[in-house]
């Protein structure tokens, strides 16, 4: 069931505020923490083994600058807007 709901940039928040939270801040926790985050995604329904999910990961992990921008800031919102 695909949910029309789906919003990469809320997951990108999600994994934000979790990596956060947990005090990682370095490429490999934000790459791990796509996985998790897509993979619970999974586990709740939100995706399907039918949604392609390799593409959201990728999607993700080229946020990568946006992410470190965000922890060298320390301001988050200015990024995540």
């Amino acid at each position: 069931m695909e949910d029309l709901h789906f919003d990469l940039h809320e997951v990108f928040n999600t994994i934000i505020t979790r990596l956060q939270d947990e005090g990682a801040f370095d490429r490999e926790a934000y790459n791990d923490m796509v996985e998790e985050v897509l993979e619970e995604k999974v586990e709740l329904g939100e995706l399907s083994i039918d949604d392609d999910i390799e593409v959201y990961k990728e999607q993700l992990r080229t946020r990568w600058p946006d992410a470190e921008a965000t922890f060298e800031s320390g301001h988050d919102e200015s990024v995540l807007e």
